[in-house]
């Protein structure tokens, strides 16, 4: 139709150039036919001929004589080669548009495919949100069952979704560390294995403090070869204070590590939030006196753990 259209204006103003000359024939008026039948079924020639054929009939019905028709025909016929040309023109210019309108339906066919993916993935999330809305109506039936319709057992419901989604959150926190102690213990095998061929362990400890008494714990080990000694120490508490210290065998400090929880001073209702107080002491000593050697724990209202281990070189320094 939109062709149609643009043709009919191209007949109409091409009519306008071809009959001002119309006033020399017998009509004595500038006359116009243009007929609103050209597609793009037929070939320029056809629509040529069937415009041609509609002029010379019009001319006919206006009582013209026949040599007043030729005569009429005559500069009619010169416009036939520029006709044809637009009518060419107009159908390239439609096929243009045709395929311009194509890509643009192909380019809104995939803006479409999106978008229905897009309602799928929101369909699944919507799909999601309603099954936990299923079960927090359950919960509220039961609480309605419970309680009538006075809406204390909902509050306590809604009340424990709070109090679970504060322990998922403390629960993901918890999964950080230990996925970071996980990654520390491994680098820390990895530090360990390089020098584990060419050392022997003569003492692996764990103590456990499991009250909030003060405790002064020594634990004994003997070296019996002038060697390298490793000591690791990994200590982990809850409240109180804690002192790690390392004697040889002639009572001289060798190293300490000490820890002081944060939760020592804060309320109870703070202490849920509050988080291990951690430490770690890695200590490699040359020419390690022989003897009993002494590691020392002291704690003061404190709850929480201590790992311990000590390994010596198999070879003496002295053989070096």
């Amino acid at each position: 139709m939109k062709t149609n259209t643009i043709l009919l204006f191209i007949l109409l103003a091409s009519g306008n150039f071809m009959f001002s000359q119309v006033a020399k024939d017998t009509l004595g008026v500038n006359y116009i036919y243009a007929p609103n039948i050209f597609n793009d079924n037929l070939s320029p020639k056809e629509s040529w001929e069937i415009h041609k054929a509609a002029y010379i009939k019009q001319l006919k019905s206006k009582g013209l004589t026949d040599d007043e028709i030729k005569r009429s025909m005559v500069t009619y016929e010169k416009e036939k080669i520029e006709f044809i040309a637009q009518v060419k023109e107009q159908q390239r210019l439609a096929a243009i548009q045709r395929k311009k309108a194509a890509e643009q339906r192909a380019l809104a066919d995939i803006e479409r495919m999106k978008a229905d993916e897009q309602r799928k993935l929101a369909a699944i999330q919507r799909q999601k949100a309603d099954e936990l809305r299923k079960l927090a109506d359950i919960e509220r039936k039961k609480a309605d069952e419970q309680r009538g319709k006075d809406g204390i057992q909902r509050e306590k419901a809604d009340e424990l979704r709070k109090q679970a989604d504060i322990e998922r959150a403390k629960a993901d926190e918890q999964r950080k560390l230990a996925e970071i102690q996980r990654v520390k213990a491994e680098e820390e095998r990895r530090k360990t294995q390089e020098w584990r061929k060419n050392a022997e362990n003569i003492l692996i400890k764990n103590i456990t403090f499991t009250n909030q008494s003060n405790n002064n714990i020594p634990i004994i080990f003997k070296v019996t070869s002038k060697t390298n000694l490793h000591i690791g120490i990994r200590a982990h508490i809850s409240s109180g204070t804690t002192l790690i210290e390392i004697y040889n065998s002639n009572g001289i400090k060798e190293g300490e590590l000490s820890l002081n929880s944060k939760s020592q001073s804060a309320s109870l209702e703070d202490k849920e939030e509050l988080k291990y107080t951690s430490g770690s002491l890695d200590k490699t000593i040359s020419n390690a006196e022989v003897g009993e050697w002494q590691i020392i724990i002291s704690s003061q209202k404190s709850e929480g753990t201590v790992a311990i281990s000590v390994a010596q070189d198999i070879k003496s320094t002295m053989d070096e």
